[in-house]
């Protein structure tokens, strides 16, 4: 069954960062860890190399690329999908705002070493390999091999998970959960990962130039990461509205996506009952079960 090689792949990049963060600990003296560009690398390869290995093992009678969904799609397609990106990140800001009321911002502790790099190194580093790493990884591997179990709504609430999860904080796993329910909703409208890819360039390219070019304006701003809770408290009825009117939108977008790609029906499927006499598979398995409780558990003790 696929969803018990999903769940075991996740398991197997937990212990891969694991390994990777303990050999950094006592070994990795002579790694530059401020490097961005090989920092990217070290900590998307743990994600990567599981989903690599384990579809290397299995065989596919479409093959393993269309088995993670790198499909194409139609070039007005494009254009719904690029709106869509847009439209979901006013409600990835909202649950980003929402989570500093308690955490720590995690990019602003990073953006240091961010805006010390090459502009076109963080570029590449945060737009480029994370997006298609984590979408081929959460997306393709996970969403997609969920579904050809047959699970609906179950796959896309247990890879947005995993995505979350995936971040080890609490900042980033509350807007990381967010965009991933998102993410796999547009895979599902279009049937490919290149839409999620281009969606997740669009999120994490924004944040970036605003990062850069609030830089570029106002040197030194990022030098105090400090968060004025009061001011994030004031401003969330604001962040509240805009997300509302920017979801309602890609919604439809969404809905348009699919029509497109003559896909309604699959999203409808999504949000379907069991129908009669349908054998559903239930999809959490205790390989999944034990790094979810492994990644929370490390997340609580990383903020006492």
């Amino acid at each position: 069954m696929e969803h018990k090689k999903v769940n075991w792949g996740f398991l197997a990049f937990l212990a891969l960062e694991v390994i990777l963060m303990i050999y950094l600990l006592f070994w990795g003296s002579d790694i530059d860890l401020d490097n961005v560009l090989l920092s990217t690398v070290l900590a998307e390869s743990t994600i990567f190399i599981p989903p690599v290995f384990i579809l290397a093992l299995s065989s596919y009678d479409e093959g393993i690329w269309a088995r993670v969904g790198f499909k194409t799609f139609r070039p007005l397609t494009l254009l719904a999908v690029i709106l869509y990106g847009v439209l979901i990140m006013p409600l990835g800001t909202l649950a980003n705002a929402v989570s500093m009321l308690w955490v720590d911002n995690e990019v602003l502790a990073s953006s240091e070493a961010m805006l010390n790099a090459p502009w076109y190194i963080t570029l590449i580093s945060s737009a480029v390999i994370a997006p298609f790493v984590e979408e081929f990884t959460f997306r393709g591997f996970m969403y997609l091999g969920y579904r050809r179990d047959g699970a609906r709504i179950s796959a896309v609430i247990m890879s947005a998970l995993a995505f979350a999860f995936m971040h080890l904080n609490f900042n980033q796993a509350a807007y990381a959960f967010i965009i991933g329910v998102a993410f796999a909703l547009i895979v599902e409208a279009t049937g490919s990962i290149w839409a999620s890819i281009i969606c997740h360039f669009i999120f994490n390219f924004d944040s970036l130039a605003y990062m850069l070019l609030t830089n570029y304006l106002t040197p030194g701003a990022y030098e105090d990461v400090s968060v004025d809770r009061a001011e994030i408290l004031e401003s969330i009825p604001t962040y509240i509205i805009i997300a509302a009117v920017a979801t309602i939108l890609a919604i439809c977008v969404l809905a348009w996506a699919a029509k497109l790609q003559g896909r309604m029906s699959n999203l409808r499927q999504l949000f379907e009952g069991k129908t009669e006499g349908e054998d559903r598979v239930k999809i959490i398995t205790a390989p999944i079960v034990i790094a979810f409780i492994l990644c929370l558990t490390y997340m609580i003790l990383s903020i006492i």
